[in-house]
């Protein structure tokens, strides 16, 4: 009898356990204990087990107020109630925030623009009809051309309505193959071309005409947070931008990066310093029919390329900015003076030797930002190269000297040949085909 009393003393310990265990797994998931699924539901302990609000709870949330929650998140359902993009939702929009999170970048990106601040040229401009003007005659060339050439399709988005303060009059895309781009350009530089939504192919028409490779496709997500809203908290639709020439809400622009002559992420950190910023741009859509791009465009090209001579075409007053000579037909000032322009890159000096604007076509760099700056990885199968730069063999290194070069390429310590066969990315569209993997 003791025996058999035991026994089931210890199974009524075991079945408490048990469903203390379940009631345990139950809360976890955000059910309740004494709560069933209605007739028929399937859950997530089967039939008949605690109900669940359908798709997946946080921890911490209470049950009752889960399907709110999740309903409160589902972005692409408030764009369909209200208009406003699920862009509008992604923290840390903000350029000044962006980094706040990551010391190491946010300090690379205040080294930079601490120098930028003090070798930036000021900023010249020179109303011209783009036309007629020979670029040729502004007698230098330069790192970095930017453009943003009044497409069509900035016409025809706002169906024939008049923008305040915008040339909406279009070029042809031969007008634009005429413009002499290629020849101001440096044998190494960079150039970047605005080309909305529907004009991707016509940018990379232009890229062969100039003599540039198409190498990255910046793209600008606009938001609408600051939209205006009507009494039902829904967006007010001012425009029926693009109008039937879309099939789906156009809220991105494109702006095209291509490179004239071998620029390599490895060996020109002279020149460039790669993957410091990201190629999306996450700002506010501006008014509209207004072409107006973000600034941080701006911020992007200059911490990429350290050449100092930057030129943007098509400009306007708003984009004058210290650093860059912008040309136009829309400009009110125009402050250009060739000779004065020509002397403050003169030389081959840069920071941390030269403080200011005067001397040197680059813009220089420091110790602290070649630590800090992210590095290109290492393809598999590559070994990082050691070699030099031209520039530094010419300063001397361990391939100078008397049978050096020739010791050091047989004891294979410099890796010549492989180090002079850019990576596929710095070809751009020129890069032949990866190969498939055998199966």
């Amino acid at each position: 009898m003791q025996a058999a009393a035991s026994r089931s003393r210890s199974n009524r310990r075991h079945k408490k356990r048990r469903g203390e265990g379940k009631n345990r797994e139950r809360r976890r998931r955000g059910g309740r204990e004494d709560e069933t699924a209605p007739p028929g539901f399937y859950g997530a302990y089967g039939y008949g087990g605690p109900w669940m609000p359908y798709g997946p709870v946080d921890e911490g949330v209470d049950v009752k107020v889960s399907s709110k929650f999740l309903t409160r998140n589902d972005y692409c359902q408030t764009f369909i109630d209200t208009g406003l993009r699920p862009q509008n939702f992604i923290r840390d929009l903000d350029y000044q925030n962006r980094y706040s999170e990551y010391p190491k970048i946010q300090r690379l990106i205040k080294l930079k623009d601490d120098i930028l601040a003090k070798r930036a040229s000021p900023g010249m401009s020179l109303k011209c009809d783009l036309k007629t003007f020979d670029l040729a005659s502004l007698g230098t060339k330069f790192d970095v051309v930017l453009l943003d050439p009044p497409w069509e399709e900035y016409q025809t988005r706002v169906a024939g309505m008049y923008v305040p303060d915008e040339d909406l009059s279009t070029w042809t895309l031969d007008e634009l193959k005429a413009l002499k781009v290629g020849e101001v350009a440096d044998h190494q530089s960079f150039v970047f071309l605005w080309c909305g939504e529907t004009h991707l192919e016509h940018a990379r028409e232009l890229f062969k005409k100039w003599g540039f490779r198409r190498i990255e496709d910046i793209c600008w997500v606009k938001t609408n947070r600051l939209a205006p809203l009507d009494s039902r908290g829904s967006v007010k639709q001012q425009s029926v931008m693009y109008g039937d020439s879309s099939i789906i809400q156009r809220t991105k622009e494109h702006c095209l990066v291509g490179v004239k002559g071998t620029v390599k992420r490895s060996v020109d950190t002279h020149f460039i310093h790669a993957n410091c910023d990201v190629d999306l741009i996450m700002e506010e859509e501006k008014s509209f029919g207004s072409t107006h791009k973000p600034i941080e465009l701006y911020e992007t090209i200059e911490h990429f390329c350290l050449g100092r001579r930057r030129l943007e075409l098509f400009g306007r007053d708003r984009n004058l900015r210290d650093g860059w000579l912008t040309l136009g037909n829309g400009l009110t000032n125009d402050n250009w003076d060739k000779e004065t322009y020509l002397k403050w890159f003169e030389g081959e000096s840069q920071w941390p030797e030269a403080k200011d604007y005067r001397g040197g076509k680059l813009l220089g760099s420091v110790a602290e930002i070649e630590t800090l700056r992210p590095k290109s990885p290492v393809r598999p199968g590559r070994k990082r190269s050691r070699s030099l730069s031209p520039r530094r063999r010419m300063a001397g290194g361990p391939s100078t000297g008397a049978g050096g070069w020739r010791a050091a390429r047989a004891s294979r310590d410099y890796d010549y040949e492989e180090d002079e066969k850019p990576l596929p990315e710095d070809l751009g569209e020129m890069a032949p085909p990866i190969p498939k993997e055998d199966d």
